[in-house]
């Protein structure tokens, strides 16, 4: 009877009697790899859902968040608790095929999505406030948009993504830029412990304490690449109201005043410890009348009157419109986006990022501004510059794999195209010639939340002189390296006289469920 079922379960039902047919056989694609039985033996363990290539629904649900690389899942399985992803591990393990751990899909190379069996955790998305200890507990699949109302009711904070539907779990294994990091330091920063899953379905906890070496690299070593991720703590910080800003200044062919505004942020403000309370995004775009800008994007904790007297040497440069903004962090932090450019839902977009170590010049950034102008593909290309200095670069590069600290800022672009721009192989050139204008300026170094397919050497970009530690790590917590992808990390340790080791031989410290 109906009432004594879910509708989930009731689809699973549907889908084992389709898969125990004997005729199904005929009706599904000639060139699918895996057994009928042996898929209906995992689904009938485990409690998610499971999508095939002949599921309803199953086109929109192997996309990523940018479908930019199209890739087709032999199975994709929304998993409900430890017990199906240990399920799925032994699954995998025993047909050999590849998996992807997926929460919101928002790995900008597609990443967590593979030709094997997706994971997919976004249905293991609960989250505890302690606002008395003030720390969180969020299971991985829980995206920014699910934890906002959950500690901002008691005036709490944590660094965020731009976007409310990436999860923190996965934001901070890549590092986790926020526009508050200059206060609060990276997503990884606030980590104070994480539960992981190995290949073999056993469960460890890595904090400062217990399975350090893997707590460390975890930070900022990036997804997929040690275990699957099952919840993170998450460290909390006061913060009631905020104030913001959105200053624009107008390209012109001979952008002389756009190249003093970024020649003054640079110079006022993207110093190690210099006004953390002043949180900087500014980006190169154009406005909603396809009209080149800058945008000063900055959120302030603090007063009004301080917001502005930090802002002076900004508002002395004239030829600028501005929107003001006051309230949570969750509304400043897009208010001040808006716009940046206002991109239509069926974009797609090649994403590079470069870090600026050493100040610019005002010739360089005269020139990076003439380089956009000239070159950008279409009205939806952008440069976002993350600012760094204030505290986040304050903390030692070595306290956890994400190691960019001694940096300016973040320089990436994101070249988005669609049906109406019709320019994916320009839009693709456009990152290519960038980043090789970019090449005398930046430290070659890139911020691994940001992956790029065509990225030279990967290892050393993201990881610098840490990356064979992390193969250690790697070779230790994966030892048949069960967990990869296009850019994961080892098996092999690279030939580098400056690599440096952190951490002495030691062994794991496993949970008991």
């Amino acid at each position: 009877m109906s009432h004594r079922y879910t509708l989930l379960e009731i689809e699973k039902m549907k889908s084992l009697k389709f898969l125990k047919r004997k005729s199904s056989k005929s009706k599904v694609p000639k060139n699918y790899s895996l057994g009928l039985d042996h898929v209906a033996s995992l689904e009938e363990k485990i409690h998610g859902q499971v999508l095939y290539p002949w599921s309803k629904g199953y086109n929109t649900a192997r996309q990523e968040f940018d479908d930019l690389y199209p890739t087709y899942p032999l199975l994709i399985v929304y998993v409900l608790s430890f017990q199906d992803i240990r399920d799925c591990l032994q699954f995998a393990n025993d047909l050999k095929i590849q998996v992807a751990i997926r929460s919101s899909g928002h790995s900008l190379a597609c990443f967590s999505v593979c030709e094997g069996m997706v994971i997919d955790i976004s249905k293991m998305n609960s989250i505890h406030v302690n606002p008395e200890a003030l720390f969180a507990i969020i299971e991985s699949g829980a995206n920014f948009g699910d934890l906002y109302p959950k500690m901002e009711q008691y005036h709490l904070h944590t660094p965020t993504g731009d976007c409310p539907t990436v999860c923190p779990a996965g934001f901070m294994m890549g590092g986790g830029y926020s526009i508050t990091s200059r206060m609060y330091g990276m997503g990884c920063d606030n980590v104070e412990e994480v539960t992981v899953m190995l290949a073999d379905g056993k469960i460890v906890k890595a904090n400062q304490d217990k399975n350090k070496d893997l707590f460390w690299a975890i930070r900022g070593g990036t997804g997929g690449n040690f275990g699957v991720l099952l919840d993170i703590k998450l460290k909390l910080h006061p913060l009631k109201d905020i104030y913001g800003v959105q200053m624009r200044w107008p390209i012109k062919k001979n952008p002389e005043t756009a190249a003093k505004v970024l020649e003054t942020i640079q110079n006022e403000y993207l110093q190690a410890g210099k006004l953390p309370q002043l949180g900087i995004e500014t980006i190169i775009s154009s406005n909603d009348d396809k009209k080149k800008t800058v945008f000063f994007c900055a959120t302030w904790i603090g007063s009004e009157s301080e917001f502005m007297d930090a802002l002076k040497p900004l508002l002395d440069i004239p030829g600028f419109s501005m929107d003001s903004y006051h309230g949570k962090y969750s509304k400043v932090n897009n208010w001040v986006l808006e716009g940046t450019p206002d991109i239509p839902e069926d974009v797609k977009a090649f994403s590079r990022s470069t870090y600026i170590e050493k100040p610019l010049s005002y010739q360089n950034w005269y020139d990076i501004l003439k380089f956009f102008y000239k070159n950008a593909p279409n009205q939806y290309t952008m440069i976002d510059m993350e600012a760094y200095g204030g505290n986040v670069s304050l903390i030692p590069e070595d306290s956890c794999a994400f190691i960019h600290r001694n940096v300016t800022m973040d320089f990436f672009t994101e070249a988005f195209f669609n049906k109406e721009t019709h320019d994916r192989k320009a839009s693709e050139k456009w990152v290519n010639d960038l980043f090789e204008f970019m090449k005398p300026l930046s430290n070659s170094r890139s911020y691994q939340n940001y992956p790029y397919r065509g990225q030279e050497d990967f290892r050393t970009a993201y990881w610098g002189d840490y990356y064979n530690q992390l193969v250690l790590i790697k070779q230790k917590y994966d030892p048949d390296n069960f967990f990869r992808y296009q850019q994961s990390i080892g098996p092999d340790l690279i030939d580098d006289s400056c690599q440096k080791t952190l951490f002495t031989p030691s062994p794991i410290e496993y949970e008991n469920y």
